[in-house]
């Protein structure tokens, strides 16, 4: 009998030591994967090792890839999903989809790999993810499908119940953080008789005063001081490009809501009613906001051409490149807003003749870490 026992401890206790052993060399195949890819025999040994380790092995990868290191999360994608489709063709039985399932609820998990554990979930239970997207309204990674499913609930509301209808794009418009979402909930809210405006829900600047042009100086505009960066006087008048210039009032006019596509709040310095065609030119743009309390907010925008932002007197952001176009928040960058009035001054340049490109626009917005606008009251005098 004690002999007998004494047998079966011994085999425990070498089991274990062989699946720390394997785990170990599971650890280590990941991680020369991850360091090296596929583009040496050391990668590429660990790549198949991988893959040979079978469905066992899917959890430990979807672990290495909750990682903001995307070239490395590419790689362990690779060896995922080959494994995937081998146990796929097996019928996908050796697949933990509750552990799977358990994974894409967690929100403080990458939202990549939430994403694939929630497809390889879809795959072996078609309609999971119809149904956990109602709720997931406030999800950083699925609040898109989340607002296309309420949506397309009130869409089908408006048909039966206008009451209800409304609550439904009222919920689909506050939650939303894509323009065109917004714009379908604004549209759905404007044929019930309810007016908003996407770009105060999310935070553009659409009211400012413009000063310009100045001379570009050969593009030299983006490093030269000129007189708004040293203070701001809306009164003040200064020599420009080729004459006297002054701060003019521009309000941005948003789009209709129905349009497809564009931006949103756009700030064009080309319009006739702002400062008009210039070329190896620069322009200021300056407005003011209040809030209730001091916050960390994050600032969204881009430029065509070049990017200087001050936020309360202090420089918060510089890029220069020309040429570059813009698109929906391209930069990005953190400011610590106090409670009160907060200025906000813009610097755009222009590139010489000839440009084939003629833009001299830019747009910026101000959210919480969910994209949404903060809550803030313009606070520029008429």
């Amino acid at each position: 009998m004690i002999r007998h026992c004494l047998l079966v401890i011994f085999f425990l206790y070498s089991l274990t030591a062989i699946c720390c052993s394997q785990g170990q060399d599971q650890s280590r195949d990941i991680q020369v994967l991850i360091k090296q890819g596929r583009g040496t025999a050391a990668g590429r040994a660990a790549w198949e090792k991988i893959v040979a380790g079978g469905p066992g092995l899917l959890p430990v990868l979807l672990k290495a890839m909750d990682t903001t290191d995307i070239v490395a999360a590419n790689w362990l994608r690779t060896a995922f999903d080959q494994i995937v489709r081998k146990e796929m063709k097996a019928g996908g039985k050796n697949i933990d989809v509750e552990g799977f399932l358990c994974f894409a609820k967690e929100e403080k998990r990458q939202g990549r790999a939430r994403r694939l554990a929630l497809d390889l979930v879809e795959q072996l239970r078609p309609g999971t993810s119809a149904k956990l997207f109602p709720d997931w309204l406030d999800d950083p990674e699925f609040r898109f499908e989340a607002v296309a499913v309420t949506l397309e609930q009130a869409k089908k509301l408006a048909k039966q119940d206008a009451n209800k209808a409304l609550k439904v794009y009222r919920t689909a418009f506050a939650k939303s953080r894509d323009v065109q979402q917004a714009r379908q909930a604004a549209v759905g809210l404007q044929n019930l008789g309810v007016k908003v405006s996407v770009g105060e829900h999310l935070g553009f600047l659409m009211d400012w005063y413009l000063i310009g042009p100045f001379d570009g100086m050969g593009m030299k505009g983006f490093r030269t001081a000129y007189p708004p960066e040293k203070e701001i006087d809306l009164k003040a008048e200064y020599q420009g490009q080729s004459k006297k210039v002054r701060w003019i009032r521009y309000r941005v006019q948003e789009p209709p809501q129905t349009v497809a596509g564009g931006h949103q709040a756009l700030v064009n310095l080309r319009d006739p009613k702002a400062l008009g065609d210039a070329d190896d030119a620069v322009a200021f743009a300056y407005t003011e906001f209040v809030i209730d309390k001091a916050q960390v907010a994050e600032f969204r925008g881009a430029a065509d051409d070049n990017f200087t932002i001050w936020v309360n007197g202090k420089k918060e952001f510089a890029f220069e490149e020309y040429r570059n176009g813009v698109r929906l928040d391209r930069h990005r960058f953190k400011v610590n807003l106090r409670a009160g009035k907060n200025t906000v001054l813009v610097k755009i340049c222009q590139t010489p003749a000839p440009n084939p490109e003629p833009n001299w626009e830019f747009f910026l917005r101000v959210v919480d870490d969910t994209g949404r606008g903060i809550a803030m009251k313009n606070s520029l005098v008429p």
